[in-house]
């Protein structure tokens, strides 16, 4: 028998998920759909590859403006399974040493930096990848550790900066009493569900006073930048949420609300940096051009007031302290 998407087992490999994550509503309305495609995991996974072509809906909450699945897989540890990529050591070396995130990593420990006192400089970056951030973070003299779940990018970051690289989640992490000074979760939070609970882990790992900086995408900007681009491009389908890569898709007030009901006062919400993609052979004019752009629009967001409630925030970039 198989075990490809039927109507008939639609329920046993998904789980409707009947309230908003952040606000706790039920007034979830359908707004794009999606599909599966694990066929690249046919050898390696095939229980996580029989979800291929089941489709997906995200609905968004009309009371926080927050989107997010229908309904979740079912199939244990799924986002763990679709996350096992088993990425190579040249790939991973590129993805340090192009500091196509630098421009954002930056920014954010200047913006930490003016917040939390010199005195005190201890810094975790969850999701660490291969490292990046915390090996920028040192070089401005924050002690700088990482979380990252992932064995080969958590090793990679591990061996490249040398600095201390945690394989936990950061629940555990809080159970050892640990605390930090600032807290990095950078393009992290959109692939996590139900994201108050990490953040509440987050506030448990920082001291009294110390700050968080989130970035995320900004989900009502993203669907529309995605709606124009399948009108404008003959042959392009909207992708917003294929495989779950993104589950979380958040306005400005739920990211907001999310920080709140995980503890965390002062919070600041800013129009969030775009990357900077190296020049590549064959593409740098193309790569070089978008860059261009997205700077453009970046800078001349930077200086409107409320611009995180326009099309022109494409990301959201939010600061928030633990009191004490």
């Amino acid at each position: 028998m198989s075990n490809r998407p039927t109507a008939s087992n639609a329920t046993e490999l998904f789980q409707p998920i009947p309230r908003c994550w952040i606000c706790g509503g039920d007034r979830l309305v359908r707004y794009h759909q999606g599909r599966f495609d694990f066929s690249i995991y046919a050898q390696q996974d095939p229980e996580l590859a029989a979800y291929t072509g089941a489709p997906l809906w995200l609905r968004r909450c009309q009371g926080c403006g927050f989107g997010q699945p229908e309904a979740l897989p079912t199939l244990p540890r799924f986002f763990d399974r679709m996350y096992d990529q088993r990425w190579a050591e040249e790939w991973m070396a590129w993805e340090f040493d192009s500091g196509y995130k630098d421009s954002i990593f930056q920014i954010v420990l200047a913006e930490l930096a003016r917040r939390v006192p010199p005195s005190r400089r201890a810094l975790l970056d969850v999701g660490a990848h291969v490292g990046r951030l915390i090996f920028l973070a040192r070089e401005l003299g924050w002690q700088a550790e990482g979380v990252e779940l992932n064995p080969q990018t958590g090793g990679f970051a591990a061996r490249r900066t040398g600095l201390p690289i945690h394989r936990k989640n950061i629940q555990d992490l809080a159970l050892e009493g640990r605390h930090f000074d600032a807290i990095t979760i950078i393009d992290v939070l959109e692939h996590i569900p139900e994201p108050i609970p990490i953040l509440r882990g987050i506030h448990a790992l920082l001291a009294d006073g110390g700050w968080v900086a989130v970035k995320v995408p900004h989900g009502p900007s993203q669907y529309l930048k995605e709606r124009v681009r399948a009108r404008l491009q003959r042959g392009y389908r909207a992708t917003l949420a294929d495989n779950l890569v993104h589950v979380n898709h958040f306005s400005p007030d739920a990211l907001r609300r999310a920080l709140a009901s995980a503890g965390f006062d002062e919070i600041s919400l800013y129009v969030g940096a775009p990357e900077s993609p190296p020049k590549t052979a064959g593409a740098a004019g193309h790569w070089s051009a978008a860059a261009t752009v997205r700077q453009m629009i970046y800078g001349l967001s930077r200086c409107l007031p409320g611009v995180v409630h326009t099309p022109l925030a494409m990301h959201l970039q939010a600061y928030a302290r633990k009191a004490g």
